[in-house]
């Protein structure tokens, strides 16, 4: 689904937050959602890229390098964000790993030059990470996200 940038800007930053709220299951791929969750609430970007794998693409087409230039953005326009996660599941695939789940985005937009006119305070989303491989060094190869009214 196609985003307006700032919608799109808020889509990538949860999907470097997408794991605040699951719990701790020794689990490879949740454990790399995680990762990324822990990344993002310390506003690490290279942290978070690192999660991405080289040929990673969003379903907008968005490549690695445009996540990374728009995270460092994000980062730098939000003063604070909370992001929640509900009805995580992970679907497995002989060659990859499908983490399904819903995100609820809460931010606090830095007052500075009209930003909070242009990135909303609050956003929901359901989003399906597709990981490789499957298991242990799972790294994102594909995104899918779509704003929930």
């Amino acid at each position: 689904m196609a985003l307006g940038p700032p919608r799109r800007v808020i889509a990538l930053a949860l999907l470097a937050a997408a794991a605040c709220g699951c719990r701790k299951s020794g689990d490879p791929v949740e454990e790399a959602v995680r990762s990324l969750a822990r990344s993002a609430s310390a506003r690490d970007a290279s942290a978070v890229v690192s999660l991405l794998s080289p040929s990673f693409q969003a379903a907008d087409g968005a490549s690695r390098a445009d996540v990374e230039r728009e995270i460092r953005r994000l980062f730098s326009a939000y003063t604070a964000v909370d992001v929640r996660i509900a009805d995580l599941v992970v679907d497995r695939f002989p060659d990859f790993a499908l983490a399904k789940f819903r995100v609820e985005f809460r931010g606090t937009v830095r007052p500075v030059g009209g930003l909070e006119s242009l990135l909303p305070p609050s956003a929901r989303y359901r989003f399906e990470l597709r990981f490789k491989p499957p298991g242990a060094g799972a790294k994102i190869e594909n995104a899918f996200w779509e704003e929930l009214r």
